[in-house]
């Protein structure tokens, strides 16, 4: 074979396929859609619930880490009243 040949018989016309299937019958039609449908609204029901969770989580964080900041402070200002009675009841037995 030639490169001649070659040429002829790629630029000759291939006859296309003919599909094995008809198009109408492997369209998804009404069930395809619904089906899509409620796929949508699942993933969105789960996202809302997720972003739900997700800020409540948050707000519990934030009300238990000032919980903890509020105690401390009170811890320390509990501390420095005692260092400050400690303070003046040695101030007093000196004199």
């Amino acid at each position: 074979m030639g490169f001649v040949d070659a040429l002829y018989l790629a630029a000759s016309a291939t006859p296309s396929p003919t599909p094995a299937f008809d198009p109408v019958d492997v369209t998804p039609g009404p069930a395809g859609f619904f089906a899509t449908i409620g796929l949508m609204l699942a993933v969105g029901l789960i996202a809302m619930g997720l972003m739900r969770q997700s800020t409540r989580a948050n707000a519990r964080y934030d009300v238990r880490e000032r919980v903890e900041r509020e105690a401390e402070a009170e811890a320390a200002a509990a501390g420095d009243a005692a260092a400050d009675t400690t303070a003046e009841t040695d101030s007093d037995a000196s004199r």
